[in-house]
């Protein structure tokens, strides 16, 4: 079985959980921006956890199945449109899990809310790994290349539970938290009066800033429109300080690391962050807040809420 793309939108891009170990290579982990949104789908079309999505940016995607298949899509909240051989149309929501004749096609809309949608199908989209993975690492240019219109994805095999043993919903398909549902879309709290709040993990350079540091991240500040899967840059209500002296050498770099370099304008990397880094990591986001941030539309406010330890 296989997906034929129509159209590819603004990017689509084939992720799975990323290709974790090789730093001393020079590759970073990379893999899904949204874990949760992806993890949802695989798990709602009984599909392998560490099989390959479609991560689609702004929606544009449209694919057509040559033999029944089932699918979901999660993440960005927004339309899906389904048109079977009949060409009868059908708009389906995000989290819906849906059962296509050989022939349909589907298509993303743009969405309403968040930034990437992600396209599973029963079985995982079955490309050539590089390194362990099947993800495209924007920075590196490692990994499947990104997918344009005629490309012909192969679908997998990997399907686990229930599912291996020929389940499967209704035609009319069901929902597994449809809109607004708790994995389905991209505001999975942290969400205050229209505010999104990212929890951080202290360290490991936060005895290079001052206490005021941390009242500037607690501080509404916005999303700037540099943004990707290396990194987002916030825009803060204003510099964050650090102490005089405050350099270090270049150091491991992880996802969710908020790096704060000479200007005070916060920088935290995503999925395909470097290797390394020479500004100093203040803190480093929750799995969850780092999922959040990977959905944030430019304009968003946005504030670091400090997690505070025991020894606090």
């Amino acid at each position: 079985m296989s997906l034929l793309v129509l159209r590819a939108g603004p990017s689509a891009l084939i992720q799975d959980l990323g290709r974790p170990g090789h730093a001393s290579l020079g590759v970073t982990a990379s893999g899904v921006a949204d874990r949760a949104a992806a993890a949802t789908a695989l798990r709602a079309v009984g599909t392998d956890p560490a099989a390959a999505v479609l991560e689609v940016l702004l929606g544009g995607l449209t694919v057509m199945t040559d033999a029944p298949a089932v699918v979901v899509v999660t993440g960005a909240v927004g339309v899906v449109v389904v048109v079977p051989p009949t060409g009868s149309r059908r708009i389906a929501a995000t989290g819906e899990v849906l059962r296509l004749e050989a022939g349909s096609t589907l298509a993303i809309g743009r969405p309403d809310a968040g930034l990437r949608g992600y396209l599973a199908v029963r079985g995982g989209i079955d490309v050539p790994e590089v390194l362990g993975s099947r993800s495209r690492d924007t920075l590196a240019a490692l990994g499947p290349a990104p997918v344009v219109a005629g490309d012909l994805l192969e679908i997998g095999d990997r399907v686990v539970g229930p599912w291996a043993e020929g389940w499967h919903p209704a035609a009319t398909g069901s929902g597994i938290g449809g809109v607004g549902g708790p994995a389905a879309g991209p505001a999975r709290g942290g969400v205050r009066g229209g505010r999104v709040e990212l929890d951080v993990i202290p360290g490991p350079r936060d005895d290079l800033f001052p206490a005021e540091a941390w009242d500037v991240l607690a501080t509404t500040g916005h999303v700037s429109g540099h943004a990707d899967r290396v990194g987002v840059r916030i825009d803060p209500a204003r510099p964050v300080p650090r102490l005089p002296g405050g350099e270090i050498p270049s150091e491991g770099m992880v996802r969710g690391a908020v790096q704060i370099p000479a200007d005070g304008a916060p920088v935290v990397f995503g999925p395909d962050h470097p290797v390394t880094g020479g500004y100093p990591v203040i803190g480093v986001l929750t799995a969850r807040s780092a999922d959040t941030v990977s959905q944030l539309l430019p304009g968003t406010p946005v504030r670091f809420r400090r997690l505070r330890g025991p020894a606090d």
